[in-house]
């Protein structure tokens, strides 16, 4: 037993309702067993029972032991002077309210169906890439659906918090938020970090200044990057490192450190200078870029944004400064293009319709994703093999986050999966 399935027996009231009594040997029946608290205080608020023959309305706090609830500081806490039942698996010792009350005491474990807590075990006991993998395919698709819907919700509400707080401290500046929400993408996993940091070091005013100058720009963000430190091998170089000498005593720029940048196991078009070089080139031909995203009329019209885009000749021939490689393709792939509209534009028009309270974006974002192929990763292919089948992004970037905060941790209980496969006849 733990919380989670005390929890989720609570919530959906599975258990034997008809002879309920508490510690101290009156009936009790739960007439609305509530609803589940998000935030600090009781587990479940607008709890309504009837113990013995007195209705009491109220909140409701949920135990393995009734010890943790001193364990958990309750007794001092005037927050759970409304709790009017403390339903426990064990009645341990007797607890008190902050005002100096006891709460009637539930003792659920006797009133729970063996084959609930069977089911649940056989979930999160076994060793399987997810709990439900034997039995997901018995599982009606329209849970299965339902699921997905809210995964991605709250996928797309996770990452709408982060863009808040990154704005938050770019003191309301969405143009400055959404160029280092790109910077990062443009990283992909694995240079994410270092082109976050680069952004975070380089203002987009400071490359606004320079945006007719394509030069200009690759010697700010190549310098910023680090990229510039050692010994020019080749005159393009050469120079790149002078004006980046000169531009970064103008604003008194500091890059950040070259070890930074990860190569290992990259193709060379997904090397960190190919990448800068692409970037650079977006900044030269986007003005305004966050404000035309905002004013675009649909996906196709959003992907012209980031298409077609070709970085400078030199970067062509060359996945390191000074270093000839063999031909680049010079403009973003249709897979670079699909992983920008997924994690930065669809991300950037959800977060901006929250913080503005306007839905015509939270709609935009969302058929965005509905417009772009599902991405192919291990993670969406396995969900393939055992039946959950992907078409376009908003399923994939469901599945992501299925995976991460649901399978991986055996939430099995807060999964609408999982809930339907316990709760089944």
């Amino acid at each position: 037993m733990n919380e989670d399935l005390i929890n989720f027996i609570w919530r959906f009231r599975l258990f034997n309702q008809k002879t309920l009594l508490t510690s101290r040997n009156e009936p009790v029946e739960i007439i609305s067993p509530g609803f589940c608290n998000s935030h600090a205080g009781p587990d479940f608020t607008e709890v309504k029972v009837r113990i013995g023959s007195t209705t009491w309305i109220g909140t409701a706090e949920i135990h393995i032991r009734a010890s943790d609830w001193e364990r958990h500081g309750h007794s001092t806490d005037k927050a759970y002077n409304n709790v009017i039942l403390h339903v426990v698996c064990e009645n341990d010792m007797r607890v008190f309210r902050a005002d100096g009350t006891e709460p009637s005491v539930l003792i659920i474990k006797p009133y729970i169906p063996e084959n609930i807590q069977e089911r649940y075990l056989q979930l999160i006991q076994n060793m399987n890439w997810i709990p439900c993998e034997k039995q997901l395919s018995q599982v009606d698709p329209i849970y299965v659906q339902d699921c997905l819907q809210r995964m991605l919700i709250e996928r797309m509400e996770e990452k709408s918090a982060q863009v808040g707080e990154l704005l938050h401290s770019r003191q309301g500046d969405w143009s400055e938020t959404f160029y280092i929400l790109l910077c990062r993408t443009f990283g992909f996993q694995l240079n994410a970090l270092p082109f976050e940091l680069l952004a975070r070091s380089l203002p987009i005013r400071i490359l606004d200044k320079h945006r007719d100058s394509l030069f200009q720009l690759e010697a700010l963000l190549f310098g910023q990057a680090g990229f510039l430190e050692e010994p020019a091998s080749d005159e393009y170089i050469r120079r790149l490192q002078e004006e980046y000498r000169y531009l970064r005593h103008k604003y008194r720029l500091r890059p950040i450190e070259s070890y930074l940048w990860k190569h290992l196991r990259l193709r060379p078009q997904n090397f960190p200078v190919v990448r800068l070089a692409q970037f650079a080139a977006l900044v030269y031909r986007s003005v305004h870029l966050f404000s035309r995203i905002l004013e675009a009329e649909d996906a196709a019209e959003l992907r012209k944004l980031f298409e077609g885009i070709s970085m400078s000749s030199y970067w062509q021939s060359h996945n390191k400064p000074g270093k000839a490689s063999a031909k680049i393709a010079a403009t973003l792939g249709k897979e670079s293009v699909n992983n920008i509209l997924i994690n930065t534009v669809s991300v950037a028009l959800y977060s901006y319709g929250k913080y503005t309270d306007n839905s015509h974006f939270f709609t935009r974002s969302i058929v965005l994703l509905e417009s772009i192929p599902a991405e192919v990763n291990r993670i969406v292919l396995k969900y393939r093999e055992i039946g959950v089948k992907s078409t376009s992004a908003d399923t994939s970037q469901a599945l992501l986050q299925l995976k991460k905060k649901y399978c991986d941790q055996k939430k099995c209980v807060n999964c609408a999966v999982g809930a339907r496969i316990i709760n089944s006849a």
